[in-house]
């Protein structure tokens, strides 16, 4: 969208940022820390924030040898191009992620112990990259709590809005400069002015199935992030002229649950070993073996003659096994033993192979079975080199198969940016005001490595926040309402006044009544439960949640279930939900919580 000037303004401030993500709330919180008056949006609504931020581990990348690390990440680009400015930038910067954690959360930051050889220990200097945490466990929500916080702690400084997503970036025609950004809020559109600079840290468009299909050329993913991440970016970066890069990359964790569903669930199940040993193996759109199933996970990456590539994706995989496999995994008791027996109510059930071959199409599952016995005899995999001790042959019927999908947790395509952050053009230059962090754009080419996206939102979202917040020298008239202007931190305007609150709650209890909080959930809030008790029996007659803002999705209908759970047995210790044991742990904390304030009563 170009600038006139005759364009109306409704607001401005010295920074922008799109996408209210990790690298989001890092480039706010560091614009802010520049003293800018900053506009922090996001098109999700509250409680649903966060990018894969949210969903993820929170593993740190870190290395203490420049020049191990080079040689390890440039192995893994390999044959791609490298802009080595950026990727000297970003290693300098992975080498001082511990000096980072401490000097800006004040935590130290501890080592997981994950893959000590490295995430492709075929390679040189591959145990050159650890990862650390900030946060006790992982995969937990702790880390983008870490960095939400951040942005709560600068509320001064920073307007958040929520369910505003940016329709177009506003840039001028003749220098190319972008100086705002219009955005849809409250059914309006509103044109909103950037003084020194914008942001984009809008993820990637792993939930953009014509974008999926375009430049991944696949047919068929299950998105096991955040359902935000729609492209727009890559839409904005189109609109202002900038080069594109590593379109075609993307990471996963192999195969999900197929139900059907937006976002598929058990999104790491191909790492459950008592699922994948034994008289079983993941069938194709044929029927045939294509999945490797006992190797180890690197991100979807899978061996493919001396490389590691990204499988083209089958539209209808199955898993298939015998009755002697069906019965093994109902009396599974590894930790995903709950999960496990959820998968088996879904399984398709057969008494023949031909049978159970018509019912998930898969015309060539029989001679597959046939082969598959075969090489079990003969003690070795032929076809895929699977280890021939977690393979057993198929007995007698009935036979099953569980639906899946390939799944895709984010991409890394987007405009091409240089070591400062800055969105370049088809020419390579700079495109003023205009910086990019985060998933969208990032500079992982193709094999993508662990803990190495959380380094770089940490890192990237720093340095544009730092620059977007630099004044400039270039300055636009942008006749903004002196009622509605935001320039100085003043808005009366309803419509555009922060969506972000900080508030003291104060939770009541009567008689026989108790409260409970935890700070173990997937939300950004503490989970907060009254509890009412009998005074005679001391059993628990009500549980209320006072707040939360867990998943709606996931969380949101998990806590009914361990409510009617908890009534019948009168205790805080049941079964966590599947797929939502974050959320079930805080729960069932904030609940002991309160039963042990009736305890002490």
């Amino acid at each position: 969208m170009f600038y006139k000037d005759s364009l109306k303004w409704s607001a401005q401030y010295d920074v922008i940022v799109i996408g209210f993500g990790g690298a989001g709330a890092g480039a706010a919180r560091f614009a802010a820390d520049q003293n800018a008056k900053v506009l922090l949006i996001d098109a999700a609504p509250e409680g649903s924030e966060g990018g894969n931020t949210r969903f993820a581990g929170g593993a740190i990348a870190y290395g203490t040898d420049f020049n191990a690390l080079k040689t390890y990440y440039l192995q893994t680009y390999a044959p791609f191009n490298v802009d080595e400015d950026t990727l000297d930038t970003f290693i300098k910067n992975v080498m001082a992620t511990k000096i980072y954690t401490k000097k800006f959360f004040n935590i130290e930051a501890q080592p997981t112990g994950r893959r000590p050889q490295g995430e492709y220990p075929e390679y040189q200097h591959s145990d050159a990259m650890q990862s650390q945490t900030m946060t006790k466990g992982l995969y937990n929500g702790g880390f983008w709590k870490l960095l939400r916080q951040q942005v709560y702690q600068r509320l001064n400084k920073i307007d958040v809005w929520y369910e505003s997503p940016a329709e177009h970036l506003i840039q001028d025609p003749m220098t190319k400069t972008v100086v705002g950004v219009q955005i849809k809020r409250k059914g309006k559109l509103w044109n909103i002015a950037a003084k020194n600079g914008v942001v984009m840290s809008l993820g990637g468009f792993e939930n953009n199935s014509e974008m999926v299909q375009t430049f991944l050329g696949q047919g068929a993913l299950a998105p096991i992030g955040t359902l935000y991440n729609q492209g727009k970016g890559i839409d904005f970066a189109i609109e202002v002229g900038a080069r594109l890069w590593h379109m075609h990359n993307y990471d996963s964790h192999g195969l999900s649950l197929n139900e059907g569903k937006k976002h598929e669930r058990f999104a790491y199940m191909i790492n459950w070993k008592s699922l994948f040993t034994g008289s079983l193996f993941i069938a194709g759109d044929d029927g045939t073996r294509y999945y490797k199933e006992d190797e180890e996970d690197r991100h979807g990456y899978k061996y493919n003659h001396g490389d590691w590539i990204m499988l083209p994706n089958q539209d209808h995989p199955h898993i298939v096994f015998d009755q002697t496999q069906y019965k093994k995994l109902q009396h599974d008791t590894s930790k995903q033993a709950t999960q496990i027996k959820e998968m088996l109510s879904c399984a398709i059930k057969a008494d023949t192979i031909t049978e159970l071959a018509q019912k998930i199409k898969a015309p060539k599952l029989l001679q597959a079975v046939s082969d598959f016995n075969f090489m079990v005899t003969q003690k070795h995999d032929y076809a895929l080199n699977r280890d021939i001790k977690t393979m057993r042959a198929f007995d007698d019927g009935p036979y099953y198969a569980i639906s899946v999908r390939h799944n895709i947790l984010h991409t890394h395509g987007g405009a091409r940016r240089n070591s400062k952050t800055e969105v370049l053009d088809l020419d390579g230059r700079i495109i003023p005001h205009l910086y990019e962090a985060g998933e969208l754009g990032d500079l992982f080419a193709t094999k993508y490595i662990g803990a190495n996206s959380i380094a770089d939102l940490l890192i990237s979202g720093r340095i544009a926040g730092e620059n977007a917040a630099t004044p400039k020298n270039d300055h636009f008239d942008f006749k903004v309402d002196a009622v509605t202007s935001a320039s100085r931190g003043h808005i009366t305007n309803p419509d555009l006044k922060t969506d972000a609150q900080i508030s003291a709650k104060s939770f009541q209890a009567g008689p026989d009544q108790f409260i409970g909080i935890s700070n173990q959930g997937l939300g950004d809030l503490p989970i907060v439960v009254r509890i009412s008790v009998d005074h005679k029996t001391q059993r628990i007659t009500n549980i209320e949640t006072l707040q939360q803002n867990e998943t709606t999705t996931v969380g949101g209908k998990a806590i009914p279930v361990l409510i009617k759970e908890m009534l019948a047995k009168n205790t805080f210790e049941v079964d966590a939900v599947s797929g939502a044991s974050s959320t079930s742990q805080g729960f069932k904390a904030a609940v002991k919580d309160a039963m042990n304030k009736l305890r002490k009563a």
